[in-house]
């Protein structure tokens, strides 16, 4: 299984663009209103350091993913540790990203289905493209749908035009303080520093030229949410934007030209819907794959069966999503994903390949 430099880019830019553009923009806009793009632009910035030594990591250590790398940095035992850590953290990621979708998808769509039934239907595709193509196949779709879902973002954001209002926008800074804004820039650079699981995909590159494309495929996608932060508040407002659930697709569902191009919302919901689906098959991968790895187990593509009949299963427990997500990304996935794994770890981790790559050079 190999990644082209192009699919590579295609896949880390689809993974990061949609659950920024669906989830981030309207916390952020409830703690900083009008300065919400402010804090997605620093947000950006630290999403884009992660990733830069995420993928710096990966070049000390060529041909080896998380797992490999981990023993090499931390010994034996600590090194399994940390991969297990890490692993958990995606295991949980997947079950609340298949969950949530499917609560939206029934929502938005399909309001007499069933949310099992939803969540059945996408965790069979990610089965099926994981354990037939692998990585490369995922990789070959997200060049299909990743520039596909970009161009909508963008039309959109251009059919909008005619809604906004710049004076929505100010004060620029005079009313949130640095420190608030910096607060605010969280959510955003949690969710652009998913760019973490590049250590699992280096390996799989044709080439090991990983960090420029990564790069650029994260502030690519940091930009236009931000470019739809900005937008989102200019047609609503500050105050009003905060109290959307997904603000963005309520923007694109406000677009009227001419009462003739309307009702947008659903095929930017379906372009939407195959992205996510990039993004859960790459961690149905990313997960049975390094599972496999860690267990010593030679065939990982029979791990993908059991991983994705768990997430289902433990995806359909909870029975109010809302909360679950609401205390999820409170109690976990900041203190105890974003922290630790995205930032302090990465830390430890590219300071130990550097001062080890000096000590033998």
């Amino acid at each position: 299984m190999r990644l082209t430099i192009s699919q590579f880019f295609w896949t880390i830019a689809t993974m990061e663009i949609t659950m920024n553009i669906w989830l981030t923009i309207s916390p952020t806009i409830t703690l900083v209103g009008q300065d919400a793009w402010i804090a997605m632009l620093i947000g950006g910035m630290i999403g884009t350091g992660v990733t830069y030594a995420a993928s710096r990591i990966g070049a000390h250590h060529p041909g080896k993913s998380l797992i490999g790398l981990s023993e090499d940095l931390f010994g034996e035992w600590l090194g399994k540790a940390v991969s297990l850590y890490y692993l958990l953290g995606w295991y949980s990621v997947t079950i609340i990203i298949l969950r949530a979708m499917a609560e939206f998808i029934q929502l938005i769509l399909f309001s007499r289905t069933s949310a099992v039934v939803l969540s059945a239907i996408m965790v069979v595709t990610m089965i099926y493209i994981t354990h037939r193509g692998g990585i490369t196949a995922i990789g070959r779709f997200s060049q299909i749908v990743g520039p596909l879902f970009f161009l909508v973002i963008l039309i959109t954001f251009i059919l909008n035009s005619p809604n906004i209002n710049l004076q929505h926008l100010l004060p620029v800074y005079a009313d949130h303080g640095f420190a608030a804004i910096m607060g605010a820039a969280v959510p955003h650079a949690s969710f652009l520093s998913e760019s973490i699981l590049i250590m699992i995909l280096i390996p799989f590159l044709q080439s090991r030229k990983a960090t420029r494309p990564a790069i650029i495929a994260v502030i690519v996608s940091s930009l236009f949410v931000t470019v739809a932060t900005a937008l989102v508040i200019m047609t609503f407002g500050p105050h009003f934007s905060g109290k959307f659930i997904n603000p963005y697709f309520n923007m694109v569902r406000f677009i009227s030209v001419l009462e003739f191009i309307q009702n947008m919302d659903v095929w930017v919901i379906f372009v939407w819907l195959l992205c996510v689906f990039v993004k859960l098959s790459l961690y149905l991968f990313i997960t049975s794959h390094a599972t496999a790895e860690l267990l010593r187990i030679k065939e990982w593509r029979k791990v993908v069966w059991y991983l994705g009949g768990i997430y289902l299963l433990v995806s359909a427990l909870p029975p109010n999503i809302v909360t679950v997500i609401t205390d999820y990304y409170e109690k976990m996935w900041i203190p105890l994903i974003f922290w630790p794994n995205m930032i302090v770890l990465p830390s430890i981790m590219l300071a130990i390949s550097l001062a080890k790559k000096r000590a033998g050079g």
